[in-house]
């Protein structure tokens, strides 16, 4: 990190008010801070992350530098030897303002190789992991996950040793035998069934009985609840955005079920769960009409089945169960386990690398009936790009991913991102056209969101960095974002020309603004309230008031209309600020 650098972290951490995720300061006046392991420790299991020593978090970041810089960069690299496995951070030493300045850069180690952990501690008390601007212990659980991890999963092999052949559904394992052998006839044509299903790992001997596989039962057993009561999966669905608010009637769900059975039964029949509990649309194209799910099925289907075959199977959490949340904004799915082996969450959806803890369970799966034509899963890596893709031809946002170790959760937003509200917006800004990326990209700015080279493809589905650095260089050129940073830190932000549209000048209707003369809302208290204290840029309303970007946008409108603010400047520029109008009326109480 060079000096230019640095000035930009200081800049985002006076921002944020902050240090956070992937970054600690510490003032370190009086040599290195004893806990500054857990520092390094926690970033190592995470993304890794950079440790400034010699700046005063509590007095707005200033640059008070450290006493013996080379003593501090000596401890540092002994505190990081003292790790299992050693890390390798790059530290050095800034001078700025005649004050010296530690930083160590802190890779993330391998996600094979974690946890990684103070030796003299050992794996269980010595780990730690990074959350907002803390570091915490890993629980039992997360450690086993990861020293699981190290090694190749089995669990989908182990037998069952109280079932039998008996608790396995024979249609079923007919219609898989069935394409077992018209696809792969010159192998198993001429061998039995029962030679079959052991080649494949749906049955095994144990103690000279043959009995099903973990993975067996879960793919053809009429109920494998019987021997593994929580290995099902639950559907809730919330009258509000919020768990445990109750709805208009006082009910606390709309419908709570635990779904059990094999696999593909318990697929199809959350799939049939969650339309009951959901409403369709209505997407007119010329002369025709289409009904369509709030979510597409195919994504449905894709994000359930993604969390029974990948999730953890292992002896501790054979307790735990995968989890479907339906709120009105959002469908959230999670399971036990996070991701596993090279696949990192930024790279979900936008490659075919695929590593599953469960070989098995896919590879039976791969050959499985769902009952509507498909199969239970491709086994080809290619699950969650599908998702994106259908997500994209529906209109909506792409999903939010989240790795906490001990669970893997996926987000689907109930909501198109690109509006027709956004539409008008990005309509009035100048340059051009824009790609439909580079459109999601601005809105999810204007929302009050940073993005990143890998946040812009999480976002996108943009696969190439290359093509997502074009894109995003392509809106700073024209004056639409603005950079900050350098290299590896460069973020990207909603420029002050762009936050600012042509629709704040437009004369209001005088029927909108009979329309309007009712008392203020909350949010417009708020925010007449903020404005109130001296003239304000729509940023700074946000910073004052603690609202949303498209919040403020819309009650900025409102207040507009009321004839109760005004705007100073021209619309889209960086200096236009608002202010309450001169010849305000009283504000109805």
């Amino acid at each position: 990190m060079d000096e230019a650098e640095f000035e930009d972290h200081l800049k985002r951490l006076r921002r944020i008010g902050a240090d956070h995720s992937t970054c600690e300061v510490k003032k370190s006046q009086g040599g290195l801070p004893t806990s500054i392991w857990e520092t390094i420790s926690a970033f190592g299991n995470a993304q890794g992350g950079t440790i400034i020593l010699g700046v005063d978090e509590k007095h707005d970041f200033a640059v008070v530098g450290v006493r013996d810089a080379g003593a501090i960069e000596s401890a540092l690299g002994s505190t990081c030897s003292d790790l299992e496995p050693i890390v390798r951070a790059d530290i050095h030493t800034l001078v700025v303002h005649d004050r010296s300045v530690v930083i160590a850069e802190i890779p993330p180690v391998a996600r094979d190789q974690r946890p990684c952990y103070k030796r003299s501690l050992g794996p269980w008390a010595g780990s730690r992991l990074r959350v907002a601007d803390g570091d915490r212990k890993l629980t039992d659980y997360e450690i086993s996950v990861l020293l699981a991890n190290r090694a190749e999963q089995r669990h989908d092999v182990s037998p069952i040793s109280r079932a039998s052949v008996e608790d396995l559904d024979q249609r079923a394992l007919e219609g898989f035998l069935r394409r077992i052998r018209d696809t792969r006839g010159s192998i198993f044509g001429n061998r039995d069934d029962t030679q079959v299903l052991m080649m494949l790992n749906v049955l095994v001997r144990h103690q000279d009985e043959l009995v099903p596989t973990l993975g067996g039962l879960l793919a053809f057993g009429i109920y494998p609840q019987q021997y593994e009561p929580q290995l099902n999966l639950t559907v809730v669905a919330y009258p509000t955005t919020n768990a445990g608010e109750p709805g208009p009637r006082g009910e606390r769900f709309n419908e709570n079920r635990a779904v059990d059975g094999s696999i593909p039964v318990i697929v199809a029949e959350s799939i049939r769960i969650l339309k009951r509990n959901m409403k369709r649309r209505s997407i007119v194209s010329g002369l025709f009409r289409t009904d369509e799910w709030e979510y597409p099925e195919e994504v449905l289907r894709e994000a359930i089945v993604n969390a029974l075959v990948h999730r953890d199977y292992s002896e501790y959490s054979r307790g735990m169960q995968v989890q479907v949340e339906l709120y009105p904004d959002r469908l959230v799915i999670r399971n036990p386990g996070g991701l596993y082996g090279p696949v990192e969450i930024t790279s979900l959806g936008t490659d075919t690398v695929s590593s599953s803890r469960n070989r098995v369970l896919l590879k039976i799966l791969e050959d499985t009936p769902l009952g509507d034509g498909h199969m239970v899963c491709e086994n080809r890596g290619t699950g969650i790009a599908r998702m994106r893709s259908a997500l994209t031809e529906a209109g909506m946002e792409a999903p939010k991913f989240i790795d906490d170790i001990g669970i893997f959760q996926a987000e689907f937003p109930n909501h198109t991102l690109v509006d027709q509200e956004a539409v008008e917006w990005l309509s009035v800004l100048s340059g051009g056209p824009l790609t439909r990326s580079q459109m999601t990209a601005l809105v999810l700015m204007r929302n009050g969101n940073q993005l990143t080279n890998n946040s812009f493809r999480s976002a996108t589905g943009v696969q190439d960095s290359r093509t997502a650095y074009k894109e995003l260089k392509e809106l700073v050129d024209r004056g639409l974002a603005e950079q900050f940073g350098t290299r590896g830190s460069t973020y990207y932000e909603l420029s002050a020309e762009a936050s600012h549209d042509d629709t704040y000048e437009e004369d209001a209707d005088e029927d909108d603004a009979d329309k309007d003369s009712k008392p203020l809302t909350e949010l417009q208290g708020q925010v007449y309230h903020a404005l109130s204290k001296g003239p304000a840029s729509r940023s700074e309303v946000i910073k004052r008031t603690g609202l949303d970007a498209n919040q403020v946008l819309q009650v900025l409108r409102a207040l507009r209309r009321k004839k109760l603010v005004v705007m100073v400047g021209q619309p889209r520029s960086k200096n236009a600020r608002w202010q309450l109008a001169p010849d305000r009326h009283e504000i109805m109480q």
